[in-house]
C-alpha cells in the first residue's frame, strides 16, 4: 500500500457524497488522463428507479484523484491512464486502475472511435 493513499480515497468519497442529494444505490467517479488533458465524469444509480444520472463531485475529488496518481509516480509504480472509483451508500468502495491503451508515460492514448463509443454508451445510460 502506498502511504497516504487511504486518506485520498476518503477525500474522493466525501467529494462524491457531498453532491448526491437523493437516495442512490451506487456511484462512480471516473478519470482519464491523456498527455495534454484529463476527463473526469461521475454518475450514480438512483435508488427509486435504478436509473443512471450524472453528477458533479466537489473539485476536491478531482484533486484527490490527481494526487493518487502522483503518489503512484512518486512511489515508482506504473502510472495508469484511467481510474474508476466506485462507492456504495454503506461506505464500501473500490478503485480500479486501467493500464491498457496507455503510452510509455502512463497516459491514455486517444482513440476517437473508442471515445465516441464510450460517450455514446454514457449518453444512453443517462437518458434512459
Amino acid at each position: 500500500m502506498i502511504e497516504g493513499i487511504e486518506q485520498l480515497y476518503q477525500e474522493i468519497a466525501q467529494a462524491m457524497i457531498a453532491t448526491l442529494f437523493e437516495e442512490w444505490s451506487s456511484a462512480k467517479f471516473e478519470a482519464i488522463f491523456y498527455p495534454t488533458s484529463s476527463v473526469f465524469e461521475a454518475e450514480y444509480i438512483r435508488s427509486v428507479d435504478g436509473k443512471a444520472r450524472s453528477f458533479a463531485p466537489l473539485d476536491s475529488g478531482i484533486e484527490a484523484i490527481e494526487q493518487v496518481r502522483q503518489l503512484f509516480q512518486d512511489a515508482g509504480r506504473p502510472l495508469w491512464g484511467r481510474a474508476s472509483f466506485e462507492l456504495l451508500p454503506n461506505g464500501q468502495f473500490s478503485m480500479t486502475f486501467g493500464y491498457d491503451g496507455c503510452d510509455a508515460d502512463g497516459n491514455a492514448i486517444f482513440d476517437e472511435d473508442q471515445e465516441v463509443e464510450r460517450e455514446g454508451a454514457r449518453r444512453r445510460r443517462l437518458t434512459q
